[in-house]
């Protein structure tokens, strides 16, 4: 075997790295075994068969002038042991971050992080002390793998001793090291590398994030390329079939005020109305949403807050691995409701209590809705910043005031604060609810709280008399358990329209609705007559699905009470799921009697993925 010295040798260090990130695969699964529970024995297997590729090739690209400096040169050789070494040193401490901070997140956005982390990266300051102190082990875990894995590396580095070998040898084991691993780094001779989208349709869809690994996502996301239109149907066809022209019929024009509200994280999970088991810290808005037309069924089309501010008020999903507002397409122009709605005489107003520089709302708000942006800075009262800026329920009376002094009619939209990470608690709510030991429960409680105080600012207010307000959760979270998990709680959120003073308005709707169907909701209501192009559609016509993209090409299509996975890569339906009035999934067949649901769904999700395609990128939303 010495004639292949130092393949044996390379590829001996491969395998100890591959053990490392074998035993974080292990640590996520055991994390969140609850998410992959019902899933088949054997899938677990291709999971972790396909985890050694996605493990292999990311430590051949992170590591790859180390291993490159190791292969061309002799590693007796003290600078080459020592360029190694800090290269090592390097780049396996930046993956085990990657791929263990991204357990701390994985509840949040139920996906492995990408080249979105370079986007958020000037929020990780203001959230790393919080993020340490609930998530210490993984600290401990990435120090014990960075020491253990470069006492290990140094001593195999010593321990090498070169070997003489004839010009035509060492030529072989070099080109027998570069072909392994070239072929790794490809993933295999396929007429393209493998890459993450390849992963659904090599294991269980629930099972790819389990599969994959972050460093090995992020390499893949790093591009911000265009996405690819897709031709299923005649455009004209498959916008028919969505409805993406609009105009309702009109008995008049009602220039009533709109309001939407988005709460952060506020997920159903967290509303006693729709989860009874939280039943207690969430009486205001209990009362609140049964008072209203709310949807019990609503779902998110993102998983981020940066996510939900362009579906809820420009109509534009998440069906992108990029978030819209980093990607080559947010400086396209939008028609949304704060510009069709400008255009009949209304101001335009946004309220966020954190920094305008948060994840770029700004940048997003002056394209999209307004340049009317109200954040911490202009609180201008002393105040407690526990989080992310001024605590709601300082700033909602705040946004109450500036409502009232908004040019009539108006259309805004406040984001709360509360309810995320690191679920500060300010005084004097901190000590009043001391008896709620869980800090999620206490946040809920907190910010339901807040938004009492609020909407008793706003009743008192003329404006509120003659207004339409419509609230939403931003995206699901994680941490309570209290439903199962599953593909459709999984983006499960509330969508409520309060219509003040209208009682014919104010029932519970079973039927499917989500985030880029409430400003249609709205100006339908409005009695808005012109047309408009968008993917969402009016809840107060026939029920319609709602479609949530997972990432990697694989989308959700729900229409109340089924759900189909769709795999956009392969082109093939994978799943079709009946929910339950207890809001678990019961999986049954595709064909069968249920083979005109299947194909009326798979027809629909097509002509969404299409539709979308087209007009983002010829700019035409």
């Amino acid at each position: 075997m010495a004639r292949f010295h130092k393949t044996i040798f390379l590829f001996k260090l491969l395998g100890i790295l591959l053990a490392f990130l074998l035993i974080h695969r292990i640590i996520f699964m055991i994390i969140f075994f609850d998410q992959f529970a019902c899933v088949p024995f054997i899938e677990f297997i291709k999971a972790f068969l396909i985890g050694f590729l996605t493990d292999s090739i990311a430590l051949l690209y992170f590591l790859l002038p180390m291993w490159l400096v190791l292969l061309f040169f002799d590693a007796q050789k003290r600078w080459v042991r020592g360029f190694a070494l800090i290269w090592f040193g390097f780049g396996f401490t930046l993956i085990n971050i990657l791929n263990l901070s991204d357990i701390g997140y994985f509840p949040v956005t139920k996906k492995r992080m990408g080249g979105e982390l370079i986007d958020i990266l000037p929020e990780v300051p203001a959230l790393l002390v919080s993020y340490l102190k609930d998530y210490w082990y993984l600290l401990v875990l990435l120090i014990v793998f960075i020491a253990a894995a470069f006492f290990i590396f140094r001593s195999q580095l010593r321990q090498y001793k070169s070997v003489s070998q004839p010009s035509r040898i060492k030529l072989l084991d070099f080109l027998i090291v570069l072909f392994l691993f070239g072929s790794i780094m490809r993933g295999g001779y396929g007429t393209r590398p493998f890459m993450p989208f390849d992963i659904p349709s090599l294991v269980d869809s629930r099972l790819q994030w389990l599969a994959s690994n972050t460093p090995f996502q992020f390499l893949h996301t790093l591009k911000n390329e265009t996405i690819r239109v897709e031709t299923y149907f005649e455009q004209k066809e498959a916008e028919h079939i969505i409805g993406f022209e609009k105009q309702f019929k009109s008995g008049g024009f009602k220039k009533k005020n709109v309001l939407f509200i988005i709460l952060e994280s506020f997920c159903t999970e967290r509303i006693g109305l729709l989860s009874p088991k939280i039943k207690g810290y969430t009486p205001f808005m209990d009362s609140l949403l049964a008072n209203a037309r709310t949807y019990p069924f609503g779902m998110a089309n993102g998983r981020m807050t940066i996510d939900a501010l362009p579906s809820i008020l420009s109509g534009i999903p998440a069906f992108m691995e990029k978030n819209y507002c980093y990607s080559n397409y947010n400086n396209n122009t939008v028609n949304a409701i704060s510009s069709l709605l400008e255009k009949e005489g209304y101001s335009n107003a946004f309220f966020y209590g954190g920094l305008k520089t948060t994840f770029g709302f700004e940048n997003f708000m002056n394209i999209n809705f307004t340049k009317n942006y109200y954040d911490q800075e202009d609180y201008n009262s002393e105040y407690e910043n526990t989080g992310w800026g001024v605590d709601d329920h300082l700033f909602l009376p705040f946004v109450a005031g500036k409502l009232k002094e908004l040019k009539q009619p108006f259309c805004a939209s406040l984001l709360t604060l509360s309810l995320h990470h690191p679920f500060p608690v300010p005084e004097p709510y901190r000590t009043l609810l001391d008896t709620i030991k869980d800090p999620i429960r206490k946040s809920i409680k907190y910010t339901d709280l807040s938004l009492q105080l609020f909407f008793a600012k706003i009743k008192q207010e003329d404006w509120f008399k003659n207004s339409i307000i419509a609230i939403s959760a931003d995206h699901t979270s994680d941490g309570l358990n209290l439903l199962e998990c599953n593909t459709i709680n999984a983006f499960s959120v509330p969508i409520s329209f309060l219509a003040v003073g209208d009682t014919s308005f104010n029932k519970i709707q079973q039927q499917s609705i989500s985030q880029i169907d409430m400003y249609p909701t709205v100006l339908d209501y409005l009695g808005y007559d012109k047309p408009f192009g968008s993917l969402g559609k009016s809840a107060l016509s026939d029920p319609h699905p709602t479609v949530q993209y997972s990432g990697n090409g694989v989308f959700y299509i729900y229409d109340h009470p089924y759900q189909l996975e769709y795999d956009n890569n392969t082109h093939k339906a994978n799943n079709l799921l009946r929910f339950n009035s207890d809001r678990t999934v019961t999986s049954i067949s595709l064909g069968g009697e249920n083979k005109a649901i299947s194909e009326d769904l798979i027809r629909r999700v097509k002509a969404y993925i299409q539709v979308f395609s087209y007009r983002i990128n010829k700019n035409q939303f």
